[in-house]
């Protein structure tokens, strides 16, 4: 009976730190995806206010800081499993 206890005990540790895990990955990189596509955004949106002017040298000018706009995409490493999935 108390080898039965210890061994529930020692499983719902085990789960419990490898869900845990992997939730804090995945919303890492909910968090990721979305702060880049947020920065993606208001760059846009401020070299389109740019390009809006009449002046075609400030137009040029945008077109040159659009290249800017494209972020790398920052990659978060999977949390490691053990080869028992834990």
């Amino acid at each position: 009976m108390i080898k039965l206890i210890i061994l529930i005990f020692f499983t719902l540790i085990l789960s419990g730190c490898a869900a845990s895990k992997h939730e804090l990955y995945y919303e890492t990189t909910k968090s990721v995806s979305k702060d880049n596509t947020m920065s993606q955004t208001a760059c846009w949106a401020a070299i389109g206010e740019i390009a809006k002017g009449s002046d075609s040298a400030v137009r040029v000018g945008a077109i040159a800081l659009a290249d800017r706009c494209k972020n790398e995409v920052i990659k978060v490493e999977p949390p490691k499993t053990n080869w028992l999935g834990l």
